[in-house]
Formats: structure tokens, C-alpha cells, sequence
């Protein structure tokens, strides 16, 4: 049986509601901002954004690091990163981050997942092009359904 997890739907509700045409309800502007503020400090720092303190348009970590830096640190010091981008890659954190703190974290939504289950599998709801799992086919795989 297929295992699906809240992480992985989250991921595929966010990758289809972002294609060309899709115009979902289930992502904003804002809740799609949120969700990369987050990932992106997760993925440079393993700090989860949520759980910081936010004060003065950052966020702080348990012994009073300013997330920011350390962001600023694991960009420097990542490959993933060319170096020609690196300040850009900077720059576009610090926007997201200081822009969810003077929003608020519980202020921005996050994005509403709505999968109609059935005998074929999930599909998704509420959303242009519509996206569905095959429950029989083995590879799992998501298409488009006209």
C-alpha cells in the first residue's frame, strides 16, 4: 500500500497549485511566502521557523541567535549556492523572513488542502487542473486529468 504522508501531500498541493493555469484556492501569495520563509531557514539552519521568537523583523533562536545570521553563515559556507549568488540568495531569505515577522506567523494562512478520496485513489480539489493518483498504477505517478 502506498504511504502517504501530510509532508508529501503538502509538497504535491504546492507544486500543482503553482503550475500555469492551475489558479488554486488552496495557495495564496502569502501562505506560498510562508512556506518558503520556513523551508528556507530549515534547509540552510535545521531551525524550524515557527518555533523561534520573533521580535524587531527577525527571529531568534533559544540562546539569542539572530536567525539571519546564521542564515547569512550557511549560505557562505554551502556549495549549493554559486558564489555569484550567494548575496541574492541572502537577500531573498532576509526579505521572507523579516516580511513573516511584521506580518505575524499566525497572521498568514497556511495553505487548505482539499483531496477528494475515491475507488481511483486522491485527486485534487478546488483548483483549475485537477491532479489524481491512480490507485492502480504502481508507480504511483500524479497527472493531469482533463
Amino acid at each position: 500500500m502506498w504511504e502517504i504522508t501530510e509532508k508529501n501531500l503538502y509538497k504535491h498541493i504546492y507544486y500543482c497549485s503553482t503550475q500555469d493555469g492551475c489558479e488554486s484556492t488552496q495557495i495564496t501569495k502569502e501562505s506560498k511566502m510562508k512556506y518558503e520563509a520556513y523551508h528556507q531557514v530549515y534547509s540552510y539552519t535545521g531551525y524550524e521557523l515557527d518555533k523561534l521568537e520573533e521580535k524587531n523583523g527577525t527571529y531568534y533562536t533559544e540562546s539569542g541567535e539572530d536567525i539571519l545570521d546564521l542564515v547569512n553563515h550557511a549560505v557562505e559556507d554551502t556549495g549549493k549556492v554559486p558564489k555569484e549568488y550567494k548575496q541574492q540568495m541572502k537577500n531573498w531569505i532576509h526579505d521572507l523572513v523579516s516580511t513573516m515577522s511584521v506580518k505575524g506567523w499566525n497572521n498568514v494562512s497556511d495553505m487548505t488542502l482539499s483531496i477528494l478520496y475515491g475507488k481511483g485513489g486522491l485527486k485534487d480539489m478546488k483548483q483549475l487542473i485537477s491532479y489524481q493518483c491512480d490507485a492502480d498504477n504502481r508507480k504511483r505517478a500524479w497527472y493531469s486529468v482533463t
